[in-house]
């Protein structure tokens, strides 16, 4: 959307960056016959377009660098998931840790999904929740079939969400997770 809204004020602005005189002339000029308009306002024109195009790059710019950041916070998540670097999965509101053997389990689950983004929308309701930490001390939080309907990735650095696609870490969840509560 920001991108949309940059391209459009950049097209706007380019008018009175390029051309003052025909930006005063649609905004005031029209209404007086034979009339100049002052180096004052031809002036104040241009520096307006000339802000108006550089904040529409801007806008361009930073909407195409969050896809970007997102992509790269996906591929790092399962790139640190495969090295080993997970060192506690725990769910709950007193996050209970899992043993090791089922934590090697949901790993493994883990490595197989794909990983599905979608927005966040403005209803949060969820099942239970839980917790991946990696031995650096980054944590990601984990939603219980939220949102989406399956389990999710709720990163914190970024403003959507992954669903963990995955019928088999779904169904375990149910049964030693969800059910256990």
């Amino acid at each position: 959307m920001n991108a949309l809204f940059g391209l459009i004020l950049i097209v706007f602005s380019l008018i009175p960056a390029v051309s003052p005189q025909s930006a005063w002339y649609m905004s005031i000029g029209w209404k007086f016959r034979d009339a100049e308009p002052s180096d004052a306002a031809l002036a104040t024109h241009r520096i307006t377009g000339v802000i108006g195009v550089i904040i529409g790059i801007i806008l361009i710019v930073s909407s195409c660098s969050s896809g970007f950041v997102s992509t790269k916070w996906e591929k790092q998540f399962q790139e640190r998931v495969e090295a080993g670097e997970v060192d506690s999965i725990t769910f709950g509101y007193g996050h209970k840790r899992i043993s090791a053997e089922e934590q090697d389990e949901l790993v493994g689950m883990i490595k197989e999904a794909t990983l599905t983004r979608f927005e966040l929308g403005s209803s949060y309701g969820y099942s239970g929740s839980g917790e991946i930490s990696f031995r650096d001390g980054e944590r990601v939080e984990l939603i219980l079939f939220g949102p989406s309907g399956g389990i999710e990735l709720h990163p914190r650095e970024v403003s959507h969400a992954y669903r963990i696609e995955s019928q088999e870490l779904e169904s375990w969840i149910r049964a030693n997770i969800i059910n256990q509560d």
